[in-house]
This record gives structure tokens, sequence and C-alpha cells, in this order.
């Protein structure tokens, strides 16, 4: 009986222990957990919400940056900034007659043969004086507008453009130089595809090659020639202004 009595006053002791410990602890209740649970999902929407806001707010800023980008290159052509009017009609000169005219000569002089856009537009049997004027103006045309659309796409007809200092001027010409480069090498493809009929590529036949070396060749005097005719042109106004 004396150990019953011990045991059960253990056990309780320790329940009592156990009661306080518990009520130690502050659990919240099952119900609180609930209401939590049940806050966390009402508010999860409004937080997808807002995340999707964030992201359409963003993606309209980056639809509106490119737009903008776009409109600015567009407006470079559209809507040009040109101080000097007689300019352009200057360099389309330049560049339809001078420096055509020069590789010709040089051609000449170094008894090389003339670039397959020379040939008279009639067949002569003998080539009169002047045969070589009209291929020359056709071909320096498309050379110019090569040139006019490199200048609107670098801005080169703004004032600080060709009338800054040699480095700026320099640098002005080349941007629009490589523009109008690609302008020609597009425009040369296009019509070798349609002189040859369809797309050929170097070593389907020795016919078609040589006739790409030579509109290679073609390519690179064009360049050459055009790039120092107006880089001179327009390094000497620089200075003369």
């Amino acid at each position: 009986m004396g150990k019953n009595r011990l045991h059960g006053r253990l056990l309780v002791r320790l329940g009592v222990i156990a009661v306080l410990g518990l009520s130690a602890l502050n659990l919240p209740p099952r119900q609180d957990h609930f209401h939590v649970s049940a806050f966390v999902l009402t508010t999860s929407p409004i937080v997808q919400r807002s995340a999707a806001q964030t992201h359409q707010s963003t993606s309209t800023k980056t639809r509106f940056s490119f737009s903008k980008l776009g409109e600015n290159i567009l407006d470079r052509f559209t809507d040009p900034k040109i101080e000097d009017p007689m300019l352009p009609l200057t360099e389309a000169g330049i560049a339809q007659i001078v420096a055509p005219t020069l590789e010709l000569f040089w051609l000449q002089l170094n008894q090389s043969p003339f670039p397959s856009w020379a040939q008279p537009l009639y067949d002569y049997t003998f080539t009169p004086r002047g045969a070589l004027l009209a291929p020359t103006l056709v071909h320096g045309a498309g050379l110019a507008c090569a040139w006019l659309l490199g200048c609107l796409a670098a801005k080169g007809y703004q004032r600080e453009a060709y009338e800054s200092d040699a480095l700026r001027v320099v640098s002005t010409t080349l941007k629009a130089g490589a523009f109008a480069c690609g302008i020609l090498i597009l425009a040369t493809q296009f019509d070798l595809y349609r002189e040859m009929g369809g797309y050929v590529q170097v070593g389907d036949s020795a016919e078609t090659d040589l006739r790409i070396y030579r509109a290679l060749v073609e390519v690179i005097d064009d360049i050459f020639f055009e790039a120092v005719t107006l880089l001179g042109w327009r390094l000497l106004r620089s200075r003369v202004a």
C-alpha cells in the first residue's frame, strides 16, 4: 500500500509538471494555425497579381525602349537633320562621277581590264568617245545612293560631323562608309543572283568562280576609290571651314 501511494504521488507530480511545461511553451491553438493558413491562401493571389503586374510593367518598358530605338533609327532616314542642303548634292556628284572616273583612269594607266559595269550600253564595232560615260553614270548612281544612305544612318549631315576636328570627321565618314559598303555588297549579291539565275557559290564551276572573283575585285575597287575621294573631300572641307 505504501508503494502504491508513493507511485500515485509521483504520477500526480509528473502530471502537474507536464501541464506547467505545456502552459509555459504557450503553443498556439490549432484554430490559429488554420487562421494563418487561410490568411496566406487569401493573400497569395494578391502576391501573384502584384508579380504579374511587375512583369507586365517590365515587358511594357522593354517594348517601349525598343520601339523608341526603332523610331530614332527610322527618323534618321525619314526626318534627317541636314544643316547644309548643298552637301548631299555635292557628295552625290563626287560618289557618282569623280570616284568611278578616277577608278577607270587608274585601270587605264595600269593597263588593267575595265570592270563589267564599264561596258558600253550598245554594241559598237568601234568604241566611240564617250562610250563609257553612260555606264559610269549608271553605276555611279548606285554608289551615290549607298553613300547617301550611309550618311543618313551615321548622322553625317549634321554640322559637327563635317566641320569638327579631323578625328570626328574621319570617324563619322568611316561609319557612313561602313553602312554604304554593306548596301553595296548586298546589291552586288542580288545582281549576281539575278545574272546567274539562282544561288551559286565558289566551287560550282570555273565560269561562276571567275564571275564571283571578278565581282569581288570590282567591289573592292569601288570601296577603295569611294573611300579615298569622299574621305579626302570631307577632310578638305573641315579644314577650309
